[in-house]
């Protein structure tokens, strides 16, 4: 799971993950997409696919690339333990705000 953490860390290769949120795409329509060099997008790619969060379909010529959900959703289970004290912290936030008098602003003379 460290590595799919390793992995999000490259900004690249998040807009290549949000390029194929919607579905499978293309080397070419990755790079139309995302504005990268196709080298670019080719390594990243190639990146994703070996660490398991992409997976590439043969489509005659076309090579197509997909997310595999499995490891993302093993990250989100781990971050989503986490949730909860962000939650309760800014619950007691809140609670220490409205306990805190509010001041009236001043009327200019």
């Amino acid at each position: 799971m460290a590595d799919v953490f390793q992995i999000l860390a490259e900004p690249s290769r998040r807009h290549l993950l949000e390029a194929l949120r919607h579905g499978e795409r293309s080397v070419t329509d990755l790079v139309d997409r995302t504005r990268m060099s196709q080298p670019s997008v080719s390594k990243q790619l190639r990146i994703l696919r070996d660490s398991g969060v992409i997976s590439l379909r043969a489509s005659g010529r076309h090579h197509l690339y997909s997310i595999r959900g499995q490891a993302l959703r093993e990250a989100s289970e781990w971050l989503s333990y986490y949730e909860r004290f962000w939650h309760d912290g800014l619950d007691r936030m809140d609670d220490a705000l409205q306990r805190v008098p509010r001041s009236r602003p001043r009327r200019k003379s």
